[in-house]
């Protein structure tokens, strides 16, 4: 590439930029920016799902803004559901987490990732890529669209807002040792008329942290004093809503339910759903489909077309790209079939969800001498990094008695269908990183991957270079049979033609199509699949820094200072709406038409006008490209550089083989001696 003309393009990218600035700023009216993270929206809840077969919740719908009022006679049982504001709330940290559990309910109220100690363990990403983090990610958070809903929340009758909003007595804190706890009682023993539930029950819930990890249990225990038999469908909330830390709009933000079967202990089953911008659509769809089109929540054998009577649901809940909050059944009690649903919810960020999961019914027997029967249900709550590692480790804090049971939930963290390509990436770039740092470890990555791929680029390079070669002793012999045939239009004189074509074609060896040199191209296409899922996957990139870059898992944003341009048709620019000047993707851009003037040009004026408009996909490339985060980025740029310097070593490498010409100064003549020898090709 002349100077002149890079200077050109250098030029126009610069301009292209400006452009879309004077566009947001004059032509197009100001967007509105996303309103802040806790501000109230009154979105109206629906009804939680009905019992079904096998039961997953029943109850009536937990009404937006206050709670309900309770009667004279629920009062006297103990629902008086109080404002949220009024609950008691009690901490129970380790080195990972706080989580703060709230007496009305014996909920869950938020989660985040400060330590024992008050240290922020995790930032909380900002929309905009210019700001650094400056608050702690609170994973889980209480929604105002959803007042009587919250994680660890029960699902067992028509009581449950009323059982979920009113105050729960403290019966044990026991927050001493590293396993902290907190156990509450419904109906509390003092300051109502009974200490029972009109039907004679009482229910005690444990909650419990592990240290050294992302789990808290939930123990549930049913106690009947009546003298009849009692049967109680358990269920739990579990992620109620999940901060979209990142990036909000993610194809990544999504619900999973993951699925065993009593058949094996080993097989599970992964379910990825739509994501949250378009599963309330979804569940519309599918509940008109089975004729419920009045009901806005949907059981998870619904949504996802479940039909196999041996199959179970494990682990239930939502995703982001970095982040996962699911609620698990008990592998003690790994045949307990165990099922759930999905409620679509909208809240301040945009839309999510509120996940559940049920157990099989307890049968409590009468009461004897005064002595209950009790009925248990364990859950698990995982709350923390989509990580295989870290996954594994809350797996194995508490592990189940059965010791041939296998880790399941790592399955929760894998990457799709490419994740057998892109967890090995991932494993190698962890401990490149730990080894050299994270924008070390990419570049080294890039070199290992395309080192790797060499002998496959190679190979193509090479085969397209011997196809052009041969298609300059091809075609004037083929523009001799196309005059020759030029007026004649009967078929015959077609069918002649075009043998006559082939025979030229095959004295030459040489097929229509260089497929020789398009197959390696595509073998690595799906290394590149892997290669990006392997970037959005891999945790330890999230805000880590290098050179000017502050976080490989955003756009660079080298020029502080950005543009709130929304998610209309040019959004596709922008993070999170936020549009910013990034240096990585015009570098890549320069680079990418650097190694296409590279190419030989070919004789052929139709395919020349065809290359020619091929460099133009590159600049389109570097504009989809723009907002993808920057560690992504910056491997394409080390590729690129690796791309030209490599094809300058095969270039020679060919010259010296006598599979191509050597190169020649404007003007040369070409002697017989360099005429490319094709036999070496073979």
């Amino acid at each position: 590439m002349q100077r002149k003309e890079m200077i050109q393009m250098v030029v126009v990218i610069i301009l292209i930029v400006a452009g879309f600035y004077a566009c947001q700023a004059w032509v197009f009216p100001p967007a509105t920016p996303p309103a802040p993270i806790n501000e109230p929206v009154n979105t109206p809840v629906n009804a939680p799902p009905e019992r079904t077969e096998p039961p997953v919740v029943t109850g009536t719908a937990p009404a937006a803004g206050q709670p309900s009022a309770a009667t004279e006679a629920d009062k006297e049982h103990g629902f008086a559901p109080i404002p949220r504001s009024e609950a008691r709330v009690y901490k129970l940290s380790n080195d990972r987490l706080t989580a703060v559990v709230s007496d009305r309910g014996a909920v869950l109220d938020s989660v985040s990732f400060v330590d024992a100690q008050g240290k922020v363990t995790f930032w909380r990403t900002p929309d905009d890529p210019t700001i650094e983090p400056y608050e702690a990610l609170e994973l889980l958070r209480p929604l105002e669209a959803a007042p009587a809903i919250a994680p660890f929340g029960l699902l067992m009758d028509r009581n449950d807002e009323a059982r979920n909003t009113s105050r729960w007595e403290l019966h044990l804190d026991d927050r001493a040792g590293s396993t902290q706890s907190l156990t509450f009682r419904f109906p509390p023993s003092t300051g109502f008329k009974h200490d029972r539930e009109s039907d004679g029950t009482v229910i005690y819930k444990k909650i419990t942290l592990h240290p050294g990890a992302y789990r808290l249990d939930i123990s549930i225990e049913v106690h009947n004093y009546s003298d009849k038999v009692r049967e109680k469908f358990v269920g739990v909330w579990g992620p109620v809503g999940i901060t979209n830390d990142g990036m909000r709009s993610a194809g990544e933000y999504s619900r999973v339910a993951l699925y065993g079967s009593t058949d094996s202990k080993r097989y599970t089953s992964l379910e990825d759903s739509p994501t949250m911008h378009s599963i309330a659509g979804s569940v519309k769809e599918r509940n008109e489909e089975l004729g419920k089109p009045e009901r806005a929540w949907i059981t998870n054998r619904d949504l996802d077309e479940i039909d196999a009577p041996d199959r179970f649901l494990i682990a239930h809940g939502l995703r982001t790209q970095y982040f996962l909050a699911f609620i698990a059944h008990d592998p003690d009690h790994r045949d307990a079939r165990y099922s759930g649903a999905i409620l679509p919810l909208k809240g301040p960020e945009g839309d999510t969800a509120a996940i559940s999961m049920t157990g099989p019914a307890l049968v409590l027997q009468p009461a004897r001498d005064g002595k209950p029967d009790i009925g248990h249900a364990s859950l698990r709550l995982y709350t923390g990094p989509r990580d295989k590692d870290e996954l594994r480790g809350a797996w194995q804090v508490a592990p189940p008695a059965d010791t041939d049971l296998s880790v399941q939930w790592t399955e929760l963290a894998t990457s799709g269908f490419f994740d057998l390509i892109a967890s090995p990436l991932i494993w190698v770039l962890r401990h490149l990183t730990n080894l050299a740092g994270p924008g070390i470890a990419i570049i080294l990555l890039t070199l290992l991957v395309r080192m790797a791929l060499s002998p496959l680029s190679y190979r193509g390079q090479k085969a397209m270079a011997v196809y052009t070669q041969k298609m300059k002793i091809v075609k004037p012999k083929m523009d001799a049979i196309k005059e020759k045939y030029k007026d004649k239009t009967d078929r015959d004189s077609q069918m002649r033609m075009l043998t006559e074509t082939r025979e030229v074609m095959k004295e030459q060896n040489v097929g229509v199509f260089p497929i020789g040199g398009c197959l390696p191209m595509l073998i690595q296409l799906p290394i590149f699949i892997g290669l990006y899922r392997a970037f959005g996957a891999a945790f330890f990139l999230r805000q880590a820094s290098f050179l000017w870059i502050h976080d490989l898992s955003l756009p660079d944003a080298t020029i502080p200072g950005s543009t709130w341009i929304g998610e209309g048709w040019i959004g596709f620019l922008a993070h999170n709406g936020y549009l910013t000047v990034n240096i990585l993707p015009m570098l890549w851009i320069v680079l990418s038409i650097v190694q296409f003037k590279m190419q030989p040009k070919p004789d052929d004026p139709q395919q020349a006008a065809m290359q020619k408009q091929m460099g133009c996909i590159f600049p389109l490339m570097g504009l989809m490209f723009y907002g993808f985060a920057s560690g992504f980025a910056f491997y394409f740029i080390i590729s690129s550089v690796y791309s030209i310097a490599e094809s300058k070593l095969i270039k020679r490498n060919l010259i010296r083989q006598g599979v191509v010409p050597p190169l020649k100064k404007p003007g040369e003549a070409v002697k017989e001696g360099d005429k490319p020898q094709y036999h070496a090709s073979k």
